[in-house]
């Protein structure tokens, strides 16, 4: 298993395939969960091979204790799955919102000063539908050894948007908010994004 996985809060991501189910009924009755949705993902074509094995649709978990909500899955995770997880390390904000409908997550290529990460948070907190950002980092558990390392994933940052129309319409805003982090001489790179298609809890 990872280790740092004590930090308060995170997204576990695991496909949705026939081993699922068993997985959401044990993560429905945590008290560590706070949302359990199920999602589209769509991953950067740079990051697939850091991904084996990954699928076109998620159970992403939305958790206050990762440890603790980790445990037991080594029961229901299949062979060939891919477990992987988001730690929230810091917050740069976070907004009233009454839903999330699309997680976006980006990495950098070095880590960035306190002058640039308050750019970054002052850029997105103006974005309207941008209700969160986190800088975190980026494991997994799995049960095979990963062909590649991910080189960045100390530098991860996760916003969360409150949507208004499409899921086509919420990606292409994530877009525009990383062009304008952008301009500021910041790049933020896409790893992958996931659309929520349904609340599961």
């Amino acid at each position: 298993m990872s280790d740092n996985l004590n930090a308060p809060c995170g997204y576990v991501c695991y496909p949705r395939n026939s081993n699922a189910q068993n997985l959401i009924e044990y993560w429905k009755n945590s008290d560590v969960v706070k949302d359990l949705y199920f999602a589209t993902a769509t991953f950067a074509f740079e990051s697939r091979p850091y991904f084996p094995n990954n699928s076109n649709h998620y159970i992403l978990v939305k958790s206050d204790g990762l440890q603790k909500m980790v445990e037991g899955i080594s029961k229901y995770q299949s062979p060939n799955s891919s477990l992987f997880l988001f730690n929230n390390e810091a917050e740069l904000f976070e907004k009233y919102h009454e839903k999330v409908s699309y997680v976006s997550i980006y990495y950098t290529r070095y880590a960035h000063d306190n002058s640039e990460l308050r750019d970054i948070a002052g850029i997105l907190s103006r974005r309207d539908m941008v209700v969160s950002a986190n800088l975190g980092n980026l494991k997994f558990i799995n049960n095979k050894k990963l062909p590649f390392i991910f080189p960045h994933a100390d530098n991860i940052i996760i916003l969360e948007v409150e949507g208004k129309k499409s899921h086509q319409t919420d990606q292409n805003y994530c877009e525009k908010t990383r062009r304008d982090v952008a301009r500021k001489g910041i790049a933020l790179i896409n790893l992958v994004s996931f659309s929520i298609l349904e609340k599961l809890r």
